[in-house]
């Protein structure tokens, strides 16, 4: 599912390769407070563009504190995808700014209108702007907003943040320290701070961080997460204090830049979407058999089955498996290391590109059994 939404977005950004601001529902020219909002934002949103290498000058719009905190304050940047700005994957249309307490609440959509006339739309954001003691603009973080009744509890290397209604669980808490402090010992990792948000859905998180929709909502409730390794923050709804999928990306990614199995690596140890890796490498098998047209040569093409299982991950999955168990660790950094799919099937398994769906069809079926 990520995988096709990447695709999606993927599209949004090549069709819009800069945001371009446009404002729905007109503001009196005489208010300066709202119309200078505006003019703030929307200088903020045609800052990201490829030409100023993606990302502006923070500083420029978020206060000192918020850019001594975080290298991002901007925490919906890449909520929607980890290499392209939320604000470019679509034009921006401000749909309404309006004055809430003591700031300016602005809302956004972001979309484009693809070759049949249809709108396809990326997400809809909450911007918040007030002035600092200067009298300059400056963003609040939506989540200093919307999670002010949130609390907050400590466990080993981990700060959790979670609605006022959840009890919070230590017994899962413990299992993710657990699993954490044996990361750690096995790769030999210092540990790293996180900031960990969880509520019960998506949807819910997203709403805290500031969207009233995205591109990947909807469809059946199911355990999802996103991590952010620029600035160790996790995002979860639906396995509450126990997403060791997130944290492995938070700790690992950053060892293998360039590996292809980064996704797999994190299944392998945390599972996807609530299941363990076995449960989604038999349901692969399933598909695979039930699917003989599918050309496992380009994995690549093969990212959608359904809304509960990724076949891409869970392939790759199963190779960080594979690597581990026939040479722990060692084996796994190996596997890891290499850059490309191809060096790892010729150096490990002698498999050329030709054999690709045959080799892997038999190594799925017989994981499955």
């Amino acid at each position: 599912m990520q995988k096709f939404i990447s695709v999606i977005l993927l599209m949004c950004y090549l069709h819009v390769a800069s945001a371009q601001v446009h404002v729905n529902n007109p503001v009196d020219p005489g208010d300066t407070e709202l119309t200078s909002a505006i003019a703030f934002v929307s200088a903020y949103f045609s800052d990201f563009s490829p030409a100023k290498k993606f990302l502006p000058d923070f500083s420029r719009y978020w206060s000192a504190e918020d850019c001594g905190t975080y290298r991002i304050p901007d925490h919906m940047v890449y909520a929607l995808s980890t290499s392209v700005p939320t604000y470019m994957l679509g034009e921006a249309n401000i749909l309404m700014a309006k004055p809430e307490q003591n700031y300016i609440h602005i809302k956004t959509m972001f979309s484009r209108v693809d070759s049949a006339g249809r709108v396809i739309v990326s997400c809809i954001t909450n911007h918040y702007i007030t002035r600092d003691a200067s009298g300059a603009m400056r963003f609040i973080d939506p989540m200093k907003i919307n999670s002010a009744d949130w609390r907050t509890t400590s466990v080993r290397n981990i700060i959790y943040h979670y609605p006022a209604y959840h009890h919070f669980d230590k017994k899962k808490a413990n299992t993710l320290a657990t699993s954490i402090a044996q990361l750690e010992n096995d790769w030999h990792l210092q540990p790293i701070g996180i900031n960990y948000y969880f509520a019960d859905t998506k949807e819910e998180i997203e709403h805290y961080r500031g969207f009233d929709f995205t591109i990947a909502m909807g469809n059946r409730n199911k355990p999802t997460g996103m991590s952010d390794g620029i600035d160790n923050i996790i995002y979860c709804g639906g396995l509450g204090e126990n997403y060791l999928h997130e944290v492995v990306h938070i700790y690992l990614n950053r060892l293998f830049p360039q590996s292809p199995l980064i996704e797999g690596l994190a299944v392998f140890y945390g599972g996807s979407l609530g299941h363990e890796l076995a449960w989604h490498v038999k349901r692969v098998a399933q598909y695979l058999n039930a699917h003989p047209e599918i050309n496992l040569n380009n994995p690549d093409d093969f990212y959608y089955l359904d809304n509960y299982t990724n076949p891409l991950s869970t392939i790759q999955g199963l190779l960080c498996y594979i690597s581990f168990t026939k040479g722990g660790i060692d084996g796994l950094k190996r596997t890891m290391s290499y850059t490309s799919l191809d060096e790892l099937f010729a150096k490990d398994y002698k498999v050329q590109k030709g054999d690709w769906d045959r080799f892997l069809r038999k190594l799925i079926n017989d994981a499955a059994q």
